[in-house]
């Protein structure tokens, strides 16, 4: 029985598209980053993927109806700027094996609408409260870190691994030859969503791909998320009164 299936509804008519996957993660900077793009931009939904490597649950939405794990595809067309292939989604698999052939699925796909470029979005989480977070880079060949050396990605971190799809698909993409870049957020990694990072990484995927978002919706989340930063970082202060805030620790984990 086949484990994973891309089931695509409208052909895409893009041409040379850079393929941009965000999937659920630490903070769900790659699925908001990605979802806040497809939303903006009035992107046309072509597909979706389902796989019995995803969590073995369903989303209950706010009206009472379900909804599966699946990983939804748009495509937009652009006069003017690189055609775009958005994959975006509430999760990814739960086994190794599991994301490698998700990731090998999806790199066929971007091979077969000739994508050029693979962009993966996802969060690094420091384990801290972050007053400014930055946005981290890895990239497939120097040629590409040349590229988008002036967008304000930071190259020098100390991020040693990618976990999940967002690196496998870079890994894949180097292997294959097409150029590939993830822009990591960095985040406190205790908040389930993070607007403040993923405003961030939004504002670097604006630049690379010369895209005109309005921010206003992700304003009121931004400023309610740091409010409950500086709780805990308050509640952190009175528990260890001794302990400096940059002592935090760092989760290494990536998502």
């Amino acid at each position: 029985m086949e484990q994973t299936k891309i089931e695509i509804d409208n052909e895409p008519e893009v041409e040379n598209p850079v393929f941009i996957e965000g999937l659920a993660g630490i903070g769900h900077i790659g699925r908001n980053t990605v979802s806040y793009i497809a939303d903006q931009t009035g992107a046309e939904k072509i597909g979706e993927i389902k796989s019995r490597h995803f969590p073995p649950h369903t989303i209950i939405n706010d009206d009472a109806t379900v909804e599966v794990i699946k990983n939804n595809l748009y495509q937009l067309q652009r006069d003017e700027g690189r055609d775009l292939i958005l994959l975006e989604g509430n999760a990814q698999a739960s086994t190794p094996e599991g994301h490698h052939e998700v990731a090998e699925k999806v790199i066929e796909l971007a091979e077969k609408y000739d994508s050029q470029e693979i962009l993966t979005v996802g969060g690094y989480g420091r384990g801290e409260v972050i007053e400014k977070p930055e946005v981290f880079g890895a990239v497939t060949t120097d040629k590409v870190k040349e590229k988008y050396s002036d967008h304000g990605i930071e190259y020098e971190h100390d991020v040693g691994q990618i976990v999940g799809i967002s690196g496998l698909l870079i890994g894949n993409a180097q292997e294959r030859g097409i150029d590939g870049i993830c822009l990591l957020g960095e985040t406190p990694g205790f908040l389930l969503s993070d607007p403040k990072s993923t405003e961030k990484v939004l504002e670097t995927l604006e630049k690379i791909l010369d895209l005109d978002l309005d921010y206003e919706d992700l304003d009121d989340k931004v400023e309610e998320s740091q409010e409950v930063l500086k709780k805990l970082q308050n509640l952190k202060k009175k528990q260890n009164p001794d302990e400096e805030q940059s002592q935090g620790g760092d989760l290494g984990y990536i998502g």
